[in-house]
């Protein structure tokens, strides 16, 4: 909502409007790839999010810089689908990936301290990038690098789990 405040000089009713619709689609979204993880895979999901991210930042930020609302929901919209894609099977792979003796513990500090620490930076240096380079579309470079070290990490580090057992208590 910033952002398109800042940036786009959408009015602050237009952007709680546009952020209310993305959130309803991202909830959606989420769920959708959670379920479509558990059939095809999450390793697949997580890549081709990542893949997406990497190349429609730059389109997505543009579609969001135009005065029309229709072209910036379908920005927000686009946004909505890679990080939906991560957050409908981040709660499997955290699972799977922590053994059992420690898993609850691993995984609440592990997401929040991550969703925290990046969520709650991510703005701050995506309003220093644009002030300090003067353009409205540098927070895509910033996704852009995030996109790639991630699809690059699971690409080479993640075992695909989703047909194997967990482990219960």
């Amino acid at each position: 909502m910033s952002w398109l405040q800042f940036a786009d000089g959408v009015a602050p009713d237009h952007a709680l409007g546009i952020n209310t619709v993305s959130l309803f689609a991202l909830v959606l979204t989420t769920l959708v790839m959670g379920w479509l993880s558990d059939r095809i895979g999450r390793k697949r999901l997580i890549l081709a999010g990542m893949a997406i991210g990497f190349a429609a930042a730059l389109p997505l930020f543009w579609l969001m810089l135009h005065d029309d609302l229709a072209f910036i929901l379908a920005g927000q919209l686009g946004f909505v689908l890679v990080i939906g894609a991560t957050l409908g099977v981040l709660p499997a792979v955290m699972v799977e990936a922590t053994p059992h003796a420690v898993r609850c513990t691993a995984v609440a500090v592990g997401y929040n301290v991550v969703f925290g620490v990046i969520g709650g930076l991510t703005p701050l240096v995506a309003t220093w990038l644009v002030h300090r380079t003067g353009d409205d579309l540098s927070p895509a470079f910033m996704i852009m690098i995030a996109a790639a070290v991630s699809f690059f990490t699971a690409l080479l580090f993640f075992k695909e789990t989703y047909r194997d057992e967990i482990e219960v208590g």
